[in-house]
């Protein structure tokens, strides 16, 4: 947690320098970078995950200028560099720097204590919906949306005797023979590809996201190759081999090597969740999105939105954790009951950050600190401007009633 982003001059992402905690968020206008953000925090994560299990040499990313025809390219956002950008993450276990046309990546010599599984959920998600089997359609997006999709599948036979949607009491069934999803209302069933937007666009969101923190909350290690397995085996040979390692070393070295091959944490990210949803269900959304989160406590959730509601959202769950933490035992149990622990964040636990084009200061944080709650000005801007207009209009309304 608490690993650090700074970007200059890279595409409509102007200056920024945040931290990325257990959960963290971007709103902002259309075009401000938020997912650009979350793509950089993506690559970063999975580049860490690769190079902790040795998988690829540090060299291997900081040559032939991979970094942009390999790395950025995966996202589509390679056209964004340019001779100014600056890009340095601060992670884990690593430090990337992008600086003058040259990337390089540091080493920290950290314990390694577990792998991500990294899952970047783009907008464009409804198209895996659409498109139940693999099409064309799916080679004119970025890799991620591949990758996002072969994950749906994986997803869909996890739950194959059927998904319970979080909002409106849907239910999702899987015919594998014939490879068919159907959305079960009340008193109505249809298929997946006939279903409302806002399923479209929900379903593989919610069904990924449970699907692999239930895999994370498994411990379940990595599918290795053939060939990664001879080569697991071979280290673990030569270590147990050479007389000059103590036991407690060669302990220590194997447990490495496990660690190295076991998801312990899922990093989350999300785009849009609130796409094509009422804001009933997008609470019910992100409550979901929050509770596959908190299923480990290395779990991290990043999203971007457009929505003011998500905001006085996720207000909500800070103040409910707020709330619980100095409540006595019968207030905690009426706080439960309006909204149960699993779904509160802690203060400690939220970034949310307001990206503008505009504005003098392209990236802040509209937490305040006084409160450790989203400020109040964020929450009302979008109403407040609506109700300006509004107001306005009613007092021309009442001189045409005056006359």
């Amino acid at each position: 947690m608490n690993e650090r982003l700074i970007v200059k001059s890279f595409g409509p992402v102007k200056d920024l320098d945040i931290l990325f905690k257990k959960v963290t968020l971007f709103i902002g206008d259309q075009g401000t970078g938020k997912s650009c953000v979350a793509k950089l925090f993506s690559m970063f994560k999975w580049m860490e995950k690769v190079l902790s299990q040795k998988k690829y040499k540090l060299s291997y990313f900081e040559q032939y200028n991979r970094f942009k025809t390999k790395l950025c390219a995966y996202h589509r956002i390679e056209s964004f560099i340019n001779e100014n950008s600056y890009i340095k993450f601060e992670g884990n276990l690593y430090d990337f720097l992008y600086e003058n046309g040259n990337f390089s990546v540091t080493e920290k010599n950290r314990d390694i204590k577990g792998i991500s599984k990294v899952m970047y959920v783009p907008a464009e998600r409804s198209i895996v919906s659409v498109a139940e089997n693999k099409s064309k359609l799916l080679k004119e997006l970025p890799d991620s949306s591949e990758t996002f999709s072969d994950e749906f599948v994986n997803a869909k036979k996890f739950f194959q005797s059927g998904y319970n949607l979080p909002f409106e009491g849907l239910r999702f069934e899987y015919d594998s023979l014939n490879d068919t999803g159907w959305i079960q209302g009340t008193n109505y069933k249809v298929r997946l590809t006939n279903a409302s937007s806002g399923i479209q666009s929900s379903l593989p969101m919610c069904i990924v996201s449970e699907y692999l923190s239930s895999k994370i909350s498994d411990k379940e290690e990595v599918k290795l190759s053939k060939e990664e397995k001879d080569k697991l085996e071979k280290k673990v040979a030569e270590i147990m081999q050479n007389e000059e390692y103590s036991d407690s070393i060669k302990d220590m070295m194997i447990r490495q090597l496990s660690y190295a091959n076991r998801y312990d944490r899922l990093i989350n990210i999300v785009e849009e969740p609130e796409l094509n949803l009422f804001p009933r269900s997008q609470m019910d959304v992100l409550k979901s999105l929050v509770l596959n989160n908190a299923s480990s406590d290395e779990n991290m959730l990043v999203l971007t939105t457009h929505s003011p509601y998500s905001l006085a959202i996720i207000n909500t769950m800070i103040m409910g954790a707020k709330a619980y933490a100095n409540a006595n035992e019968e207030l905690r149990n009426q706080i439960e009951s309006i909204l149960p622990v699993k779904y509160q964040i802690n203060d400690d636990n939220i970034a949310v950050y307001r990206l503008s084009s505009s504005d003098a200061i392209y990236c802040q944080s509209v937490i305040n600190p006084n409160t450790g709650l989203v400020s109040k000005n964020e929450l009302d801007s979008a109403s407040d401007d609506i109700m300006r207009v509004f107001n306005s209009l009613y007092q021309c309304y009442a001189k045409t009633l005056a006359k």
